[in-house]
């Protein structure tokens, strides 16, 4: 499997190999760490293959030297060298390069390119200063920090709206090096007295491309140090021992990991997102989102990767404090450009938070027709028609196997989403996961009785599981079944059941095998509700609503025929209908809350002037976060359709998920002040209340980053757990 993280083709994945290994061959984290005692910030050995490999050229067009790529390829390049910490002023000048192809005209293209392409030139990319351009086409101004500039022997300056190309060495340029917090690259101020530009070199209306340019790459190097630093804390977990374990064993360490794991997720998701772009003005939106997450995880990370490591992590010989630094210096000099925070909230405001365009593959058209046909005929019929039409074609469930669904693989799934937006179809919820399982763990006679009357509305079942004082542990079954002539007779006690009291059926777990150990013995039953013998209470929840239900089970008959798979094998049954579940709870990019990202920004404008500016980035924060949730699902749509292995974006969404939408309405309570809480605004209300539980159904929170840290990234076990 590919180290590299952004890359999901077969074409970035053999890229990703390739630069890893050339960079493994230079020992690119042995050269940053000579940069601490006088190595070279820019070692030629490291340079000279980068340019031979056509690193240096692969975003630059082919009629001027470069490979003719996009900023998806020198993503994959720099998320790479971000991970092995590799010196040297590639970053910004391949940002500078990829700007004045996009931007220049074709005579300062045939100029200047082919010596950016080739590494000859080395270019430096200035997006923050004062820098201004007089009427008479001179530049003045100052930037206290760009990155690679004393390396540099070509200045891309943002002024204003605009940009200038100026030669280092033109009248009037001052840079000055400065000692950086990342002593693996150059950094200096750039000082511009009345320094006179040709018209030609005077890009109009490029600075916000630029930004953008810088925020994507930025981004993308910022993921392979987030993930480097990941993978450091978690390997050294695995290993370390303190009171007779090692300390991966320990939750608190887990949950490190685990926030570590989840925050590198996110922001690759955005930056590849970001990446992805066909054109700059495009990625605007999505290189803010990228950026702001890509500030803080890199630095998130990059401390957590310390404190687990504890004093060893702290030594001067570690490799951690490197890229600490590495992180500290990036994230304030992609901060300093302009904060992306801002341009979140400004790209909800304006109508421009939107990511990349998704492309399909042309085999994707026949499923679109037939998508446009069956919508077309749907909008033909009455309105009582529809649930009917929508379960005879299969739309209703397409992903469900035949004959109940199309057997949609991801491609057609994605193409339906599409073409049936706006198109209300029934969400079954718990009704629907439970029931996938008897489609696909029933006998025949049990899918007969059962799919179909589920599908046209006709019934409802709930999920079994909970157990008082067994929590988010679905395992850990009470409930017992005695076998009698005809089937089982079961007693016991379920609790969280939600919708229990509005449903037909149920589907349970009982222990049929008392004496088997925990996840053994457990046989997967269905329930009718109306059976003698089931009692069914409503629990209150704190909205004043009763979704939760106990439900008693006093010697109620289940004959043999409403056994789902095999006796003592009903875990395994369990396990798909928990995994129905997480798709569903985190399949989606927001919780059904009633309140939503543009619900956000209308309470934020609607705010004092005094109480925006105080609130503004924290909202920024909350729509990122939102946002990257479509993202996690997209790149997990992306690996299917390229046959490539599944990531952790289907582990991670379902507590993202969760506590976002928290995040989202404990934001929009102090935001709405007293309203909120004197029933002005009820459905904020309902939703910041209702929203407590997302935490809690379905596994907690808490339960979740164990899970992530143990399956995903292979934390031990708790020795003490039976």
């Amino acid at each position: 499997m590919s180290k590299s993280a952004l890359a999901i083709t077969e074409e970035h994945i053999d890229l990703a190999d390739a630069v890893f290994g050339a960079l493994n061959r230079a020992d690119s984290r042995a050269a940053a760490r000579a940069t601490l005692e006088d190595g070279s910030a820019h070692p030629a050995a490291i340079w000279s293959a980068a340019a031979d490999l056509g690193w240096t050229g692969l975003a630059i067009a082919e009629e001027h030297g470069g490979s003719g790529f996009g900023l998806g390829e020198l993503a994959v390049v720099l998320e790479a060298q971000g991970h092995e910490l590799c010196p040297g002023p590639f970053l910004p000048s391949v940002c500078a390069a990829v700007v004045i192809d996009r931007c220049a005209p074709d005579s300062l293209r045939a100029e200047l390119l082919p010596g950016l392409a080739d590494g000859s030139t080395v270019g430096a990319l200035a997006v923050s200063g004062n820098f201004t351009i007089g009427s008479d086409s001179t530049v003045t101004g100052e930037s206290p920090a760009v990155l690679g500039a004393p390396d540099a022997g070509l200045l891309v300056v943002a002024a204003g709206d605009d940009v200038a190309v100026i030669d280092a060495t033109a009248d009037g340029v001052t840079v000055t090096a400065l000692d950086s917090m990342d002593t693996t690259r150059s950094l200096g101020s750039v000082a511009l007295r009345s320094v006179a530009v040709p018209e030609d070199r005077v890009l109009r209306g490029a600075a916000r491309k630029a930004r953008t340019v810088f925020r994507v790459l930025a981004a993308a190097e910022a993921v392979g140090v987030s993930w480097a630093t990941l993978e450091m804390a978690v390997e050294y977990a695995k290993v370390r021992e303190q009171f007779g374990r090692t300390i991966g064993t320990f939750q608190a360490v887990k949950h490190h990991a685990a926030n570590m794991l989840v925050n590198a997720e996110v922001t690759t998701a955005a930056a590849w997102d970001a990446a992805r772009a066909d054109d700059l003005d495009g990625a605007w939106f999505a290189a803010a989102v990228a950026a702001s997450h890509a500030i803080r995880t890199q630095i998130f990370n990059s401390q957590n990767n310390i404190q687990l490591h504890g004093g060893i992590g702290f030594t001067w010989e570690h490799d951690a404090h490197l890229y600490l630094r590495r992180a500290r210096t990036l994230a304030a000099l992609m901060a300093e450009a302009g904060d992306p925070l801002l341009d979140v909230v400004e790209g909800h405001r304006s109508g421009q938070a939107r990511g990349a365009s998704f492309t399909l593959p042309p085999e994707a058209e026949q499923f679109r027709e037939q998508a446009r046909e069956a919508v077309a005929k749907l909008r033909s019929m009455p309105a009582d028609q529809h649930r009917d039409y929508l379960v005879d074609s299969g739309y209703l469930v397409p992903h469900w196997p035949k004959p109940w669904g199309r057997a949609a693989e991801v491609l057609e799934q994605l193409v339906i989403e599409e073409e049936f937006s706006g198109v209300e179809r029934a969400d079954m919820g718990i009704t629907g996961w439970v029931t996938l399982t008897i489609a696909q763990a029933g006998t025949d006679d049990q899918r007969e009785r059962w799919v179909e009357p589920v599908l046209r509305g006709e019934v409802m079942w709930c999920q079994l599981f909970s157990e008082p004082g067994a929590g988010s542990d679905a395992a850990a079954v009470r409930t017992s079944a005695k076998k009698v002539d005809g089937g089982w007779r079961v007693t016991g006690q379920k609790v969280w059941t939600s919708l229990a009291h509005m449903c037909q059926w149920g589907l349970a777990t009982v222990r049929t095998d008392p004496d088997a150990p925990k996840h053994a013995g457990v046989t997967m039953m269905a329930i009718d509700m109306n059976a003698p013998g089931v009692t069914v209470n409503p629990l209150r929840g704190l909205t004043g609503h009763a979704h939760f239900n106990e439900v008693f089970f006093d010697d109620v008959f289940v004959p043999d025929a409403d056994v789902v798979g095999d006796v003592n094998k009903g875990w395994l049954v369990a396990r798909a209908t928990l995994g129905n579940e997480r798709i569903s709870i985190g399949g989606g990019s927001g919780g059904a809350t009633g309140f939503a990202a543009d619900d956000l920004v209308k309470l934020l404008d609607s705010a004092p002037q005094e109480t925006q500016a105080y609130y503004v980035r924290r909202a920024g924060e909350v729509l990122a976060e939102t946002h990257t949730l479509r993202l996690l699902n997209l790149r997990r749509i992306t690996r299917a359709i390229a046959g490539s292995e599944p990531g952790p974006e289907g582990n991670v969404t379902k507590l993202l998920l969760a506590e976002a939408g928290q995040r989202m309405t404990e934001l929009a309570m102090e935001l709405a002040g007293s309203a909120a809480v004197t029933g002005q605004t009820p459905t904020l209300t309902q939703a910041y209340l209702g929203n407590r539980a997302m935490t809690i159904a379905g596994g907690t929170s808490e339960i979740t980053r164990n899970t992530i840290a143990e399956r995903i990234l292979g934390l031990p076990r708790d020795p003490l757990l039976k």
